[in-house]
């Protein structure tokens, strides 16, 4: 059994009846009911996304998905200013230190005139730092939140390299609180020469965000943003990228005894999270209970994009809870030289309570497992609904769902609308004892809950559930109606930046040595291989082992930076369907 030394102080998890892991708990589910693996699905019926989504336009795509459809340089819908309302009592935090600098852990007890429950603005002035920490932020109202934002251009995070600090950004405490690089002139909040991806301008938007942090990989330990012991608060038009270890960690950890308070009414949306060396957003607590329930819990209208691990990583999920019109692509780059075993899947989430909803999202790039999801409870917990609906999946070694943990016939599982393609199994290279599990889905025999596997469409060889034969058919708890099995439609992005004709899994992050593989063979790279490096994308020109890209011009081509505009094609299947980023609001 392989556990994980997790970072942030978690322990490991439990899979029952497959390999285990820590904070990112492994799958490799591919041997029970292995029997089910003979015959599998091979409906005749060719299956488009069209037909599903009751559209007759499909999206124009190379063969393998990937070409882009006509660029765009914005011109969409702009947010609607005002959002805040005019703020009347402002104030503006001190510029940083010689050394970039801005350290307040108490920015209560530091600014005693500050009216702390009626401040309508918390000014960040415009500048370079090298670090930021914001403490003891107030606990406010729903209807008077404390809107920190930057003022006189653009907030740049970035250390020295060469910087032994131990973090980028902290930020603790408080209640009702936004922080945002949005700008929005009635409002009074960023800067109107860094927007963004305001009015759709998601194309080559790096850098042109109001607050950007940018950990250059300084430290395997680093977050780009770290938020602890907060509850019902907002982030808005932020840029993460190069953080050592998370883009976003999210925590809420037991004080003095008493239990973590919950993270609720958390609300994350419009982030540009890009070339993370681990997880893109880590969220909640993965060590033994008690555990700070997320309850009311908004993940939407996202871009998290090329990251070493998953993703993201979504723990303790309750009621009210929903991860929807976000694109998780590029996942798992790092599978072969990760910091452990196994954290390797495209997504990562695990239900507590009530009714919590996955829909309308985009998840591309796995090695182990497209989503790795779970079940879990703790004392008062209720039954859960879990729904997990219209999504796009595609691009895995391994398997495409998993469901772990223990969930009872209280409880109701329903997967809907999903499409599934690119699954071909190709785990063996770095776990010689993996097997194709021969299924599109997977749940522990733990789960005795009500699963509904209706109207899901897959390509490829295998059965889409463990025990169902084609696209109908009931066994034990699982009930399966009116699934296809065909011909997928692969996505059609605006304007990726990535090299037409090239599969997702076709990336990866460069490593001498594939440090997880059995006897750490080294590394040997063949013309046309694409990988990231230091938030670099370079193309292989030469056969060659252990050179570095960005040393090794004979054997290496610097490629220009993707440009990340990743909203489905206009006109596409999908687009109608609304998959994906939505214009800013």
């Amino acid at each position: 059994m392989k556990t994980r030394r997790c970072v942030m102080g978690s322990r490991a998890l439990l899979l029952i009846g497959a390999v285990s892991a820590g904070c990112s708990t492994p799958t490799n589910p591919t041997d029970d009911a292995a029997s089910e693996r003979s015959a599998p699905a091979t409906d005749s019926a060719m299956y488009d996304a069209s037909a599903l989504l009751d559209s007759p336009t499909a999206p124009t795509t190379d063969a393998n998905g990937m070409d882009d459809a006509s660029a765009s340089d914005g011109g969409g819908r702009c947010a609607t200013p005002g959002r805040w309302g005019a703020p009347t009592q402002t104030f503006t935090l001190p510029a940083p230190n010689a050394q970039g600098e801005l350290y307040i852990p108490d920015v209560q007890a530091r600014f005693t005139t500050v009216n702390w429950a009626t401040l309508e603005r918390l000014y960040i002035p415009a500048g370079r730092y090298t670090l930021i920490n914001l403490g003891n932020l107030p606990n406010r109202s729903a209807d008077r939140p404390l809107v920190i934002t930057n003022t006189g251009g653009q907030v740049l995070l970035r250390p020295n390299a060469g910087s032994r600090q131990g973090y980028i950004w902290s930020v603790t405490g408080g209640s009702n609180w936004v922080i945002t690089g949005r700008y929005d002139p009635v409002s009074r909040t960023g800067d109107s020469a860094f927007r963004g991806h305001d009015c759709d301008a998601y194309a080559n938007s790096r850098e042109r965000y109001g607050i950007v942090s940018d950990g250059i990989f300084l430290s395997e330990g680093h977050m780009g943003l770290g938020v602890t012991n907060a509850t019902s608060f907002e982030l808005d038009f932020i840029e993460i990228t190069r953080s050592g270890f998370a883009g976003l960690r999210i925590n809420s950890s037991a004080m003095g005894g008493a239990p973590p308070a919950p993270l609720a009414n958390i609300r994350i949306h419009d982030l540009y999270i890009h070339d993370i060396k681990s997880e893109g957003i880590y969220f909640g607590w993965t060590g033994a209970p008690p555990s700070p329930l997320a309850e009311r819990t908004q993940v939407y209208n996202n871009r998290v994009l090329r990251t070493g691990t998953e993703a993201m990583q979504l723990q303790n999920l309750g009621d009210g809870s929903e991860v929807h019109h976000n694109v998780f692509a590029w996942g798992a780059l790092d599978w072969r030289a990760a910091f452990g075993s196994f954290q390797d899947n495209a997504s990562q989430l695990q239900f507590r309570r009530g009714t919590v909803r996955v829909h309308h999202n985009v998840v591309m790039g796995g090695a182990a497992a497209l989503g790795n999801y779970f079940f879990s409870t703790e004392p008062g917990d209720t039954a859960r609904s879990v729904v997990i609906e219209d999504n796009y999946f595609a691009d895995t070694l391994s398997l495409g769902l998993y469901f772990g943990g223990t969930a009872g016939a209280d409880s109701s599982l329903a997967l809907r609308r999903n499409f599934f393609r690119g699954l071909d199994f190709g785990y063996t290279s770095v776990y010689p004892m993996a097997t194709d599990p021969g299924v599109v889905i997977r749940a522990a025999g733990t789960i005795t809950a009500a699963i509904t596997v209706d109207r899901n469409a897959w390509e490829g060889p295998r059965r889409i559930i463990d025990g169902i034969t084609g696209g109908a058919g009931t066994r034990g708890s699982v009930t399966a109606t009116a699934n296809t099995n065909g011909a997928v439609e692969p996505v059609s992005f605006v304007a990726s930046g990535f090299p037409a004709a090239a599969p997702t899994r076709r990336l990866e992050l460069w490593t001498a040595r594939a440090t997880l593989a059995p006897s750490m063979p080294a590394m040997t790279y063949a013309p046309g291989a694409l990988v990231m490096h230091d938030g670099q994308l370079y193309e292989c020109t030469a056969m060659n082992s252990n050179a570095a890209p960005d040393a090794s011009p004979a054997s290496w081509r610097r490629l220009a930076l993707p440009a990340d505009d990743v909203r489905l094609a206009p006109g596409s299947a999908y687009a109608r369907a609304e998959i994906g980023l939505q214009s800013t609001r």
